[in-house]
């Protein structure tokens, strides 16, 4: 037998006549004292080349959880997750930009002083520079909001909704900036020469209501009007939260400044054109109109009390076009008009996903006089970046319609 051998059946020997000694009034109980080294704190010269850290939180506390014992309506969680989205905007944005520094990161040393001659590495640090501007405007927007309706600073959703910023961004452009306004030029006066000819038989008061309102522009347009009483109704809360702050918290034409592409790298010009400014709004929204905050299907009880109802790139969000098309009819005055213009862009929740010709179709049927004369095909680009080296255009539908 091996030395090694008679060693272990030894110390197994010893080992069981300790056991058989030891006290039975409870389990064996071993205690480990294990030291934990405590987080260490890495201060970084220069982040730009550290592209493992994401975050640029210097200046920005973290968030505290909402209490768990406060429960929300469906209507406030709308309402908290949009706001929530707009004050998690930095780290979103600061997540993408670190994406973008790693992987220029990962360029071989001997191309890097090529890429640093035309001025790529300080992209990052102009991106983040941007992002904490328009984070302190989107936390001004969060900050009213919660004002607005009774949250605490301390309340968030858990989750954050970034398409809330994204559609933001894109539709101050649109509706409120200078540069949205070739866009706007080629939507906007059909719908208002229609109305303008539509309802010219009217004297007094003429109502119209605008579903799918968006951040407002073509609203308060048709408001400028004499004897025009506009309505409107927008179910996303990322819109509304940002129109009540632009209405009630400006004071002069172009007092605010977001730079909505500064993630938007691709289809670039120039390297300046990702960190272009946009100053708004370019006239103060002071003409009188009545948002309705809601589901356009729910809100409105009462039936034939406008003249005129005007859909934008509206029709094709929604989940049932029939009970579209038969509340526009409902909601209509008779010999009310309806005037349309957009594409048919269904998302994947639609039902029916029709063509022009069968909404045309589906209109005449639910009681609509469509006056085929005045459909036709207006070329119009959304929410286009000027200068971008890529450009949607959607072949719009325009038409107006009667309820007889």
């Amino acid at each position: 037998m091996s030395r090694r051998v008679v060693r272990v059946l030894l110390l197994l020997i010893v080992v069981g006549v300790v056991a058989v000694l030891l006290p039975r009034s409870g389990p064996l109980s071993i205690n480990l004292n294990v030291n934990v080294p405590r987080p260490v704190t890495v201060h970084i010269d220069n982040p730009s080349y550290a592209p493992n850290f994401y975050h640029d939180n210097s200046q920005r506390a973290i968030p505290k959880s909402p209490p768990a014992s406060k429960t929300l309506s469906p209507k406030q969680h709308s309402i908290l997750s949009a706001i929530t989205s707009f004050a998690k905007y930095a780290d979103h944005v600061f997540d993408k930009i670190a994406v973008r520094e790693e992987r220029f990161g990962r360029l071989p040393a001997n191309q890097r002083p090529l890429a640093e001659a035309i001025g790529y590495n300080t992209h990052f640090g102009d991106a983040r520079s941007r992002a904490r501007s328009n984070a302190k405007f989107l936390d001004k927007v969060a900050d009213y909001a919660r004002e607005t309706y009774g949250f605490s600073s301390g309340d968030i959703t858990d989750t954050a909704r970034h398409e809330y910023v994204a559609d933001f961004l894109a539709h101050v452009s649109r509706d409120w900036s200078s540069e949205g306004s070739q866009e706007r030029a080629t939507i906007f006066p059909p719908i208002l020469d229609a109305l303008k000819d539509g309802l010219a038989g009217l004297k007094g008061e003429k109502k119209v209501l605008v579903p799918g309102f968006g951040l407002g522009r073509l609203a308060h347009e048709i408001a400028n009007e004499t004897d025009y009483f506009v309505d409107a109704c927008e179910l996303d809360y990322g819109s509304i939260i940002a129109y009540n702050y632009l209405v009630n918290q400006t004071t002069t034409p172009f007092e605010h400044t977001v730079y909505p592409f500064i993630t938007n790298w691709p289809f670039q010009q120039t390297a300046k054109g990702r960190f272009a400014p946009i100053h708004f709004p370019d006239v103060l929204p002071t003409s009188r109109v009545n948002l309705v905050e809601g589901d356009f299907l729910v809100e409105f009880p009462e039936s034939e009390k406008y003249d005129a109802v005007v859909t934008l790139f509206f029709i094709d969000v929604s989940e049932n076009i029939i009970d579209f098309l038969s509340n526009i009819h409902r909601l209509l005055k008779p010999g009310g008009l309806w005037i349309n213009l957009g594409p048919f862009k269904w998302g994947s929740f639609s039902q029916l996903q029709l063509s022009a010709e069968e909404v045309l179709d589906l209109s005449e049927r639910l009681g609509f006089k469509v006056n085929h004369d005045s459909r036709r095909s207006i070329e119009a680009v959304y929410a286009h970046q000027v200068d971008s080296l890529l450009k949607y255009t959607y072949v719009t539908q325009f038409w107006t319609a009667r309820k007889p």
